[in-house]
């Protein structure tokens, strides 16, 4: 199975204070082992970064670690798929003709990602904000 993970499952993966961090850590060990591919694009690693380094949780985690985390985690489990130039063009023209605005970009970053890998499946806590594209062939699901 082809699976990209979106922020939301990744960052739940990492830190075991959220609540979700079980199943997300199961589906993330499932789906980047054996016969199974793991993926996530380049703007995903920015935006784990950033949400590890803003979560409100109890143990803080610092720069280094949101680094150490995403390098040894994410770098060494996930392929990392490039988004270019021409991908960015496509999505803001998607998203501009649906008439969306504001963070909805990044979704339809990682929806352009699988569409661009043929993933079987986009793993992600936000369902309803993959309703809005087209991702014909690609279920979209939670762990």
């Amino acid at each position: 199975m082809r699976t990209l993970f979106d922020t939301s499952v990744l960052v739940a993966a990492l830190v075991d204070q959220l609540g979700n961090h079980d199943s997300a850590f199961r589906a993330f060990h499932r789906y980047t082992e054996g016969e199974h591919s793991g993926y996530c694009s380049t703007h995903t690693l920015a935006e784990c970064y950033a949400t590890l380094t803003s979560l409100p949780v109890a143990t803080r985690i610092s720069p280094d670690e949101a680094r150490l985390l995403i390098e040894d985690a994410i770098l060494g489990r996930l392929a990392v798929v490039p988004l270019t130039p021409d991908d960015y063009r496509s999505v803001l023209r998607q998203i501009a003709a649906l008439g969306l605005w504001s963070g909805v970009v990044y979704d339809a970053l990682h929806a352009q990602c699988a569409r661009k890998e043929c993933v079987d499946q986009i793993l992600t806590y936000n369902l309803s904000d993959f309703e809005r594209f087209e991702l014909e062939g690609i279920v979209v699901t939670a762990p």
